[in-house]
This record gives structure tokens, C-alpha cells and sequence, in this order.
């Protein structure tokens, strides 16, 4: 009996993901929770899990090439024989086979036929690249000697041979030495290419076009997807915000009078304030798919974590009935996930509303983009000073620029400025936060 191995679901939006790496080939023994493939989708990649102990019996959707959520990627079994999917279990080992002359059963060839027809089936690379990956098989080898051999993933080969890479200088760092894609891509930021024509005129320099990861691929499609399936509108408003920073800085030394681990952030406290109002108000803590509109009960907040290659939203979930100190906790541990690539798949799902922080840029408005089908984003820019008159003396004060952006087909211009107003008063009093 062969368990599958499916694309999984990571986010509210996601309908396919793109298979970027398999850590195993057809043989080799996995275990339960191990790593077998990489995937990309929308804001990251993930590594995929091993369903049970077993051998890797089959491989569904090479390396480079897209699944539907829920679609299988391969199948771990028992032994190579033991390559049955759970639900074609009850048919006829005939109609699974492979027929002895080495020719596809009418079955088989029917679950091909249409696989291929699927949109589903579309991949990155050509069928020619895609045949000979599965000939040669993974690993590789460039040398008849078994000494000699080269274990490389399909995928690896493939970018190195567009790279002009020689695999031979290349180190693996995966499983048997095995190179893969992490290895050619660090191979290629490591070779230093310099062309120079020499004219009596000038000299000129034409850039190579190189594509895009896909990581970048899936945060491009989501972004222009998010843009034309809505009606954007972005709000702007300073709030005064000392009241805010001295409520702060009180609470760091109550935390470190107290021998606390709790590291408290403004972020923190606009994650409090923002799910205290959401709680109240179901029209902001929402999502729009399908021309319907869902009202959730929980909030369930995603923070916006930029990397170094691209930008996550790990999410914050039930953050209504947490305390500041358990948002401030949160917020630490799943940024630093993110940052070191190891967010869990549940930690990416169900999010209601987005906070996005670019303040530690130097940037004080923004437009932010609607992380769809939510219906908002709070967009919280650096804290600026101003100079401002008490009693007729002057005085500096720091306000903090807030930009709301909210999917206009659902949400009025009037309810995203009453949605700003009582985040405004939360900043302004935040005492308000602990009541």
C-alpha cells in the first residue's frame, strides 16, 4: 500500500504550487517527517514531509514542473512494486501495470493522457528536458565508474548547464553529496564573467536577462493577481504617538525588572490595538473570493517579513485573545522562522488582516497591496517629528504615519477611515490596550 504525496495547501489563495527541488529519487528510504521535495507558492518555499516510512516509489511531477493543492507529487510505499495510490487501491493490478513488452496498459496510458491534458500539467522546462531527467534518473552519474560518479538533481543539472557550470568543481551539499539547486545557484554567484569589446568609439556592456526565482515568480503573480482582482484604495492619517512610546518604554522595564523573555515592540503593541479593533468590527476582518464575502470570528493577523530574497506573511492566529506580551513572543519567534526558512506549513494558512512595517526604511506613507482576499492592510511607515505649540511654547512630538489600504468593493471609504479613528485612539491612550 503506497501512501501520496501531495501538494500541500499554505495560504488562503494558493490553487498550485511549483515543485523546485526533490531531496530523493525513485529508491531511496524515507522516514515519516522527512524532507523529499521543495516547493514554491506564492510568498515562500517550503519543504515537503515524508507521509510515512517507506521507499520513494514514485515521482509524479518532476523537479521544475506544477501541481494543483492536493494533486500527487509522488507515492513512498513499502518497495518499488509497491507503487499503488491509496485511491486506486481496489482496481486491478492490471490496469496499473506496466505490461511486460514494456508498452502502457489502456489504463495507465488513459491516466496519462489525461494528466497531460490537464493545465496542471504545465511545466517550467520543455518535455524533451523533462524526458531526459527521468532516463537518466536522480542521481546522476557522468562517469561509467562508480567511483566517479555524480549525484545531481534534474533541476540542478539543468540550471548549471544554462549557467555553463561545470558540475565537476561544484560541491554537494545534499543527501550522498548530492548537488543541488542551493549549490549551482551559489556556483553562479561565485563565477565573476567579464566581457569587454574593444571599439575605437566605446565600450559597451549589454545586460543578459536571467528569470525569475520562484519565489519572486509566485509573489509577482500574487501581487497582479491581488491588483486586478480589486478595487484598491489606500487611506493615510499621523497619529501622535509619545503617549505610545512612553507606554513602551514603561513596559520594557516592568519586563526587565521582572526578569521577563518578552521583548516589546511598538509592532507589538499596533498588533494589539489592530486586533482589538478587528475583534469589534467584522466588516475589516474579512475576505472576498468568489463574489462572497466571509465574516471570521477569529482574527488572525499576518505580519508582513521581509527576506532577503523575497517577503513572507507568517500569521498570528487568535491574536484577540492574546496578551501584549504573547503578541510580542509571537511576532519574535515566527519572524526569525521565516528568516531562517523554517516556517511551518499552518503558521502561513487562514490569515484575516496584514500589518506591513517598512518604518525601519525611512519611509512614511505608502500604498500598501492587498494580500488577497483579505479586504485590508495597515501599512505603518517611521515615526517623524514635529514641532507643535502647548500653551503657546513650542514642543516636538512624534507622530507615527499610518496608510490603510482596503478593497473597495466591499469596504467604503468611511468605514476604513472609522477603522483608522479607533486605531488612532488606542495609539493615543494606550493604556486602553490592558483594560
Amino acid at each position: 500500500m503506497s501512501s501520496r504525496i501531495n501538494m500541500p495547501k499554505l495560504g488562503m489563495t494558493m490553487t498550485e504550487g511549483t515543485i523546485d527541488e526533490w531531496y530523493k529519487s525513485v529508491g531511496d528510504e524515507v522516514k515519516k517527517g522527512e524532507a523529499v521535495c521543495m516547493i514554491a507558492s506564492e510568498k515562500l518555499t517550503l519543504d515537503v514531509e515524508a507521509p510515512e516510512d517507506g521507499i520513494l516509489t514514485e515521482i509524479t511531477v518532476e523537479a521544475g514542473g506544477r501541481a494543483k493543492v492536493g494533486e500527487q507529487m509522488g507515492l513512498v510505499g513499502d518497495s518499488l512494486e509497491d507503487n499503488q495510490s491509496p485511491e486506486r487501491s481496489n482496481q486491478s493490478t492490471d490496469d496499473e501495470a506496466i505490461s511486460e513488452s514494456g508498452e502502457e496498459t489502456n489504463e495507465r496510458a488513459a491516466i496519462k493522457d489525461a494528466a497531460e491534458k490537464s493545465p496542471s500539467f504545465n511545466r517550467s522546462h520543455e518535455d524533451e528536458l523533462n524526458k531526459k531527467a527521468r532516463d537518466e534518473d536522480t542521481p546522476t552519474s557522468q562517469s561509467n565508474s562508480e567511483s566517479n560518479r555524480i549525484f545531481i538533481t534534474p533541476l540542478a543539472r539543468r540550471i548549471a548547464e544554462s549557467n555553463d557550470i561545470s558540475i565537476e568543481e561544484v560541491t554537494g551539499t545534499g543527501g550522498n553529496g548530492r548537488i543541488t539547486k542551493r549549490d549551482i545557484e551559489k556556483a553562479i554567484d561565485h563565477v565573476k564573467v567579464s566581457s569587454t569589446t574593444e571599439s575605437t568609439e566605446a565600450t559597451q556592456v549589454t545586460a543578459e536577462g536571467k528569470p525569475l526565482s520562484n519565489m519572486r515568480r509566485a509573489i509577482a503573480d500574487n501581487m497582479m493577481h491581488s491588483l486586478q482582482s480589486t478595487a484598491q484604495l489606500t487611506l493615510h492619517q499621523k497619529v501622535e504617538a509619545d503617549a505610545l512610546l512612553k507606554f513602551n518604554k514603561k513596559l520594557k522595564k516592568e519586563v526587565s525588572n521582572n526578569e521577563l523573555d518578552i521583548k516589546v515592540t511598538v509592532t507589538a503593541l499596533i498588533t494589539k490595538a489592530v486586533a482589538l479593533v478587528l475583534k469589534d468590527d467584522a466588516r475589516m476582518n474579512a475576505t472576498y473570493s468568489d463574489e462572497k464575502l466571509y465574516h471570521h470570528k477569529d482574527v488572525n493577523i499576518g505580519i508582513a517579513t521581509s527576506l532577503e530574497d523575497g517577503l513572507m506573511v507568517p500569521v498570528i492566529h487568535n491574536a484577540e485573545s492574546k496578551s501584549i506580551g504573547e503578541i510580542s513572543s509571537a511576532i519574535e519567534t515566527l519572524s526569525a522562522a521565516a528568516r531562517n526558512g523554517e516556517l511551518s506549513q499552518g503558521a502561513m494558512k487562514d490569515g484575516t488582516f496584514t500589518i506591513t512595517n517598512i518604518g525601519a526604511g525611512g519611509i512614511e506613507y505608502f500604498t500598501p497591496v492587498l494580500n488577497a482576499p483579505e479586504v485590508g492592510i495597515l501599512g505603518v511607515g517611521s515615526l517623524q517629528s514635529e514641532v507643535a505649540l502647548k500653551d503657546g511654547k513650542p514642543y516636538e512630538k512624534k507622530m507615527l504615519p499610518l496608510s490603510l489600504t482596503i478593497d473597495h468593493q466591499v469596504i467604503d471609504g468611511a468605514d476604513g477611515a472609522e477603522f483608522l479613528s479607533r486605531i488612532k485612539t488606542f495609539i493615543e491612550h494606550p493604556y486602553l490596550l490592558i483594560l
